[in-house]
């Protein structure tokens, strides 16, 4: 019997509120420039290598051409879609469960 095995930590939900994943517009840049790089860094590889390096480099272009068509088709589906980033949280209100300032109160019943 195994124990202490369960789902994985989840990430938390607030943080990022520009629509580009949990890690936000920043971390979403470099991962773009990160995939530019391994394209590029792969062809110069698969161009001026040998055996080895081209066999690298052709790795190295497939990873990063991956991530760049992935990001790509992420970001169209948001445009395509409509999605827009989730609002602050003091305006959301909590988990869905709080109030809006702005909102009338609630009857309690007792």
């Amino acid at each position: 019997m195994v124990f202490g095995m369960g789902l994985p930590r989840q990430l938390p939900s607030g943080g990022s509120s520009s629509g580009h994943g949990p890690f936000g517009e920043k971390a979403f840049t470099y991962a773009l420039v990160g995939c530019v790089v391994l394209v590029l860094v792969g062809l110069v590889m698969v161009l001026l290598g040998g055996s080895a390096p081209t066999s690298v480099g052709l790795a190295f272009l497939v990873l990063g051409m991956l991530g760049l068509i992935t990001s790509g088709a992420g970001l169209l589906a948001e445009r395509i879609l409509g999605r827009r980033p989730p609002p602050p949280e003091d305006v959301r209100g909590g988990n869905g469960h709080g109030q809006h300032p702005s909102s009338p109160s609630r009857r309690r019943r007792p």
